[in-house]
């Protein structure tokens, strides 16, 4: 004897076998957050501007709002050199970090009268560290970065050449894209 279906009880099926997909999907990654990590001079730790303002809070705010789960830390050290993150770039870069943002040089070359060909060289250091690890990166350098930026005082703090609140989100726009595309790409490998 066959008996008949009720309503709810197909309901309780379709839900148990939801949550089965859906936690194994997120037990293998599918769905997990990335961690982002960005790291670098001033201009990361967001000199003179609250944390609701500076570039890493900013950016995660922007990756969320395109859909894209991810925690985003701040790994800015006012004043520093791209030898000075080389040289802390373990303590920069959290556990589980799967994309980094690199941006730093400016107090190289303004402050310690370095060449770009120097910066260059520590970055690149950096970043086969990174990717050693399985980090991907993104090195925000000029064009993207344009110190000019910094004389427009509707992108600064008055009376200093810090990034205001509209400077970094501009920084935001400019780095949008190639960074969501790193974030997306390490989320597949994740979930794969």
């Amino acid at each position: 004897m066959i008996l008949p279906l009720r309503p709810q009880a197909i309901l309780a099926s379709l839900a148990i076998a939801a949550f089965f997909v859906l936690a194994t999907a997120y037990g293998n990654g599918a769905y997990a957050q990335v961690q982002v990590a960005v790291i670098g001079d001033s201009n990361v730790y967001g000199k003179g501007v609250s944390s609701s303002e500076n570039y890493p809070t900013k950016l995660e705010a922007a990756l969320r709002a395109r859909g894209l789960d991810v925690r985003v830390s701040n790994g800015g050290v006012n004043g520093d050199t791209s030898a000075g993150l080389a040289a802390r770039l373990d303590s920069a870069v959290p556990a589980g970090t799967r994309v980094a943002v690199i941006w730093v040089g400016i107090n190289d070359v303004l402050r310690h009268g370095k060449s770009r060909a120097e910066v260059q060289a520590n970055v690149a250091g950096i970043v086969s560290r990174l990717r050693a690890k399985g980090i991907e990166s993104y090195f925000i350098r000029p064009p993207v970065y344009n110190v000019e930026d910094h004389k427009n005082p509707a992108l600064t703090i008055s009376g200093d050449n810090h990034f205001n609140g509209a400077g970094y989100s501009r920084m935001v726009a400019k780095t949008i894209g190639p960074i969501q595309a790193l974030v997306v790409k390490a989320r597949k490998q994740k979930g794969s």
